[in-house]
């Protein structure tokens, strides 16, 4: 932004009033990304304990009642690895709007969803075409997923291939499994997480992850 006129002297009246003209976005949106961080980080801490995390990301609104349908179907194909003697699988949506006014919201729901990628057991995604696109064509992607020639080689379903020539989201238009079970997926992606990490659970929970995915996609 181009700036007129002199600076006034740091911290006074004139200088906040310069600031605030200036750099209001600026602080506004850091400000907004750190309280995010903070929430975000002290809602992980107090987070009952799941044997797998799954997000969905996109403009669709799931209810109440299919998001327990699908907990409940994905649970079917996860390890007990917390030994607590139950499947237990956490559905977590992340809602866009893209419409005007809503920038600060969207913002939000994003920074939500890059912070879900340094959570333990989180290795499925579930997007609609517009979020998956979005990080198919991050530099990033190779890092963060898993080709989709690892859990579905063999697959006829449409699929989003990034720059490098990979693809990384496959299209659940198709799938029996969510079909039969009465659970939106017209519009809907799968992408699998990486695993980075040499633990026991997060080791366990990937592979259940891509065995889920085989299912995802018949």
């Amino acid at each position: 932004m181009e700036k007129y006129g002199e600076i006034p002297p740091k911290f006074t009246k004139k200088w906040w009033e310069y600031f605030w003209y200036y750099y209001k976005w600026h602080t506004i949106i850091t400000v907004t990304a750190l309280i995010i961080a903070l929430v975000t980080i002290v809602q992980c801490a107090n987070r009952e304990k799941y044997d797998m995390n799954i997000v969905y990301a996109g403009h669709m609104n799931y209810g109440d009642e299919e998001i327990s349908r699908a907990r409940e179907l994905f649970s079917q194909y996860v390890t007990d690895i917390d030994k607590d003697g139950k499947q237990s699988v956490f559905f977590q949506t992340l809602m866009f709007s893209d419409g005007a006014g809503n920038e600060e919201y969207d913002y939000a729901m994003q920074t939500k969803l890059d912070f879900t990628f340094t959570d333990d057991c989180t290795f499925i995604y579930l997007m609609d075409e517009i979020e998956a696109a979005l990080y198919i064509n991050r530099d990033s992607v190779s890092d963060t997923f898993e080709k989709t020639e690892l859990y579905a080689p063999n697959t006829d379903a449409r699929v989003i291939t990034a720059e490098d020539g990979n693809s990384y989201a496959v299209s659940l238009k198709d799938s029996d499994l969510l079909k039969t079970n009465g659970i939106y997926c017209d519009n809907l992606y799968l992408l699998v997480r990486s695993n980075n990490r040499d633990d026991e659970k997060n080791i366990q929970a990937h592979e259940d992850a891509l065995k889920l995915a085989k299912e995802l996609i018949k």
